[in-house]
């Protein structure tokens, strides 16, 4: 029974990280847009974009591991 509560455990662990990594992800996203909105230039969004493709491979990643 222990192993049934622990994988339960452990698969809903891993939908609140998804869902925290979704959420950051459409953060993210919206904070480019409204960056691209306002004229910011290409070299200006470099770290943004760096971080958004940072939480896009830690999405994978963990997406991967349930695999």
């Amino acid at each position: 029974m222990t192993t049934l509560v622990d994988f339960q455990s452990a698969r809903r662990n891993q939908q609140y990280e998804v869902e925290a990594l979704l959420g950051e992800l459409d953060q993210r996203r919206r904070e480019l847009y409204r960056l691209k909105a306002g004229g910011a230039l290409p070299a200006g969004m470099r770290d943004q974009k760096s971080d958004y493709q940072d939480v896009r491979r830690r999405l994978s990643s963990v997406l991967d591991a349930a695999a």
